[in-house]
């Protein structure tokens, strides 16, 4: 009886197999496929695996099946691909007669390969056996694959390579190694100590000058213990090798050498061209610094935004014009031929520069093109080679226009105070149309301006408006109304337009700034009054306030 456990009950041992039935259950464990055939090829037995690996139906395999019917089964589905099934099935049927041991590889449709043995046994008859060696053939495929990946990769590589074992000896060379040295080939053969192929080098001059046994040895060291670290050889004709080597983990060294002659003459190549690049390059920095002063310089005489598009490659400087829709400034001084003879030249001088000086900064605050300064005169546009918009191009130049008659206003105060009787009153017309712009002249020198019947209106308006004031054609005013606050002076009759011409003087802004400088001056008999309310601070406009109104209150009394 057998001994309970606290797990439970132990179980029952199963009665031993009979000797045959053992070997069968063995038999049918195997991988591989086999069938044993009496000496008439009949079947006698089979196991498992010889009916799976083949998929033959079970009825098939019954004792006494003649091996020609399993053939015929095979030409039927397929198995030997086109053709006559019998006559597929009897030349096969003829080899097995043969009674000779051989074997064969084969592919079934489903791609698996098996491995077929005939084997004859002693009574006449025959073991016919089935391996399944897929994997085993896709394995050696597979390494034989990577092996020849290597071997082309190692023949192609730009290098020379060679692989030595522990006892120094030559285990592969690349053929780029065998065409780097024009040695014998028998130094290159595998199983050659590396160190003859080392010797013959040394004998003949690839070292350099020296003992051969002491230039064999250093190299031999290195091979025996390789620090991975490049040095270069000299070989007789000049060129230069750069050698590495380093050690594998299955023992021995591989050595890789490379060409870099062209290397090294590049990089002499190189040296030269950096010395001949420094010195080209200080030259166009030099260059570059005198043409940066001239540009500069020419930039005095240019509009920014015309500057600007040529430098950029925007417009070239060519002989071409085109229609745009733009507005037109003109500026004038008032009785300046007869100013002019009242004043010094350098007095004349200083102060037209001062009001040039002024009003350009106000026309490149708002975006103004300048076209050209006219003696006394300022002719400007907006909406060319820059445009917002022709209505936003419009309240820019009347908003500029005002901003210059308030500026004014405060220079007629600095130069009184600086004793100057003589100052400055200011006209300025506005005109909105279309006119030719763009470069007019010769291919030698052009001249970037505007052209037109809209440009004369806009010089007569100038002439038309009051001192101190802004005159505006119908055609500016419709944009700008608005924003711009006007009132409209009557016609003029212009030379070019067949109907007179509307004006509007410009009175302000709507959003409550007038045409007002920062200065308020009053000056008669017995007063004297200047206030400058940019240098006012808070506090200061608030003593200012009282001052006056102190001095108000005193008048009143007197």
């Amino acid at each position: 009886m057998a001994k309970r456990s606290s797990a439970g009950a132990v179980p029952p041992l199963k009665a031993p197999l009979r000797p045959g039935a053992l070997i069968d259950e063995g038999l049918d464990a195997l991988n591989l496929g086999f069938a044993i055939f009496d000496q008439n090829l009949k079947l006698v037995a089979n196991n498992r695996s010889f009916s799976e690996l083949r998929g033959y139906p079970v009825e098939l395999l019954q004792p006494g099946t003649d091996i020609i019917e399993l053939y015929r089964f095979n030409a039927e589905r397929g198995d030997y691909g086109p053709g006559d099934a019998e006559a597929q099935a009897m030349s096969r049927i003829e080899r097995v007669r043969v009674r000779k041991p051989h074997e064969l590889e084969y592919e079934l449709a489903d791609g698996r390969i098996l491995n077929i043995r005939y084997s004859p046994i002693v009574n006449g008859g025959l073991v016919l056996s089935y391996d399944d060696v897929t994997e085993r053939k896709r394995t050696q495929q597979e390494v034989a694959r990577k092996e020849a990946e290597l071997h082309l990769a190692l023949e192609n590589m730009p290098g020379a390579l060679a692989y030595t074992d522990e006892e120094l000896n030559i285990v592969f060379c690349n053929t780029r190694f065998m065409e780097m040295y024009p040695v014998p080939r028998e130094l290159f053969t595998p199983g050659r100590p590396y160190p003859d192929f080392l010797r013959y080098l040394a004998e003949h001059g690839y070292y350099g000058e020296g003992d051969v046994d002491a230039l064999v040895a250093r190299r031999v060291e290195s091979l025996r213990s390789p620090s991975g670290v490049a040095f270069e050889d000299y070989a007789p004709n000049g060129d230069v090798y750069r050698v590495v080597r380093r050690k594998v983990a299955t023992g021995g060294a591989v050595t890789v050498i490379t060409d870099i002659t062209g290397l090294k003459r590049t990089e002499q190549d190189l040296l030269e061209a950096k010395q001949r690049a420094e010195k080209a390059n200080k030259l166009v920095s030099e260059k570059n610094r005198m043409l940066e002063s001239l540009s500069v310089k020419l930039s005095k005489y240019l509009s920014p935004q015309l500057y600007k598009s040529i430098f950029s490659g925007e417009k070239n400087v060519e002989v071409a014009s085109q229609r745009k829709k733009l507005t037109i400034f003109f500026s004038d001084i008032a009785g300046f031929t007869e100013t002019t003879d009242l004043l010094e030249s350098e007095e004349l001088t200083n102060l037209l520069n001062q009001y040039l000086r002024e009003m350009s900064a106000i026309a490149l605050e708002y975006g103004a093109t300048i076209d050209k300064f006219i003696g006394d005169a300022i002719m400007l546009f907006f909406g060319d080679p820059e445009s917002k918009g022709a209505r936003d191009d419009a309240i820019a130049c009347v908003k500029m226009a005002i901003a210059m008659q308030q500026r004014m206003r405060d220079l007629q105060a600095e130069w009184r105070e600086r004793g100057q009787e003589h100052v400055f009153q200011l006209r300025i017309g506005i005109n909105t149309g279309f006119c030719t712009v763009g470069n007019f002249g010769s291919d030698d020198r052009v001249d970037y301006t505007i052209i037109g019947n809209e440009v004369n209106l806009a010089a007569r308006l100038q002439s038309h408006a009051d001192l101190g004031g802004i005159l505006l054609a119908h055609e500016t005013y419709s944009p700008v109304k608005d924003v711009v606050l006007a009132e409209e002076t009557g016609t003029i009759t212009v030379k070019g337009f067949s109907t007179p011409v509307r004006t509007h003087r410009v009175v302000g802004l709507h959003d409550g700034s007038v045409i007002r400088g920062r200065i308020i001056r009053q000056e008669q008999d017995g007063l004297l009054l200047i206030v400058d309310q940019k240098k006012l601070t808070r506090e200061g406009r608030t003593d200012a306030i009282r001052v006056l109104q102190e001095a108000a209150d005193r008048l009143r009394e007197s």
